[in-house]
């Protein structure tokens, strides 16, 4: 019997990293809109803003091109992720929100760059006004992809 747990707790041990801590597991992707085309990434983000209901509090990971509204009136610099449609005529993008602590403009790239974000859909009120983004996000910046 004393075999069996010294077994069992050297393979528990055996099982974690080097550490000694278990790893941060990866979010579950419910949604993963980087691998397909910027026709259909803009045609399933109208479909999440015409009904965002079957997605919210779930992850989703888009890439487009960085983007940002600066509301100096009120202080605030909304970032967001855009892609155009195939015609390049009209985009769609998700605001988000990251997690961590960054410095604007120094910790976000520059406008139109090419970036990669993962994050939670929510939605949230802000005057009166429903606005949809993606919360606890990660923004990677894709280098080997062109800038718009």
């Amino acid at each position: 019997m004393k075999k069996l747990a010294l077994c069992l707790v050297l393979c528990l041990l055996a099982a974690l990293p080097a550490s000694g801590l278990p790893e941060a597991q990866e979010p579950v992707i419910a949604l993963d809109l980087s691998k397909m085309s910027g026709t259909v990434v803009y045609a399933q983000i109208y479909n999440l803003m015409y009904d965002p209901e079957p997605w919210l509090g779930k992850v989703i990971r888009m890439s487009g091109y960085y983007n940002y509204f600066n509301d100096t009136a009120r202080g605030v610099v909304y970032h967001a992720c855009i892609v155009p449609d195939a015609a390049a005529c009209c985009t769609q993008g998700i605001e988000f929100v990251r997690t961590g602590t960054f410095t604007w403009p120094d910790d976000y790239p520059a406008l139109g760059d090419p970036i990669t974000v993962t994050g939670r859909l929510e939605i949230y009120e802000e005057n009166g006004v429903s606005y949809m983004h993606l919360t606890d996000a990660d923004m990677v910046r894709d280098t080997d992809r062109e800038g718009l």
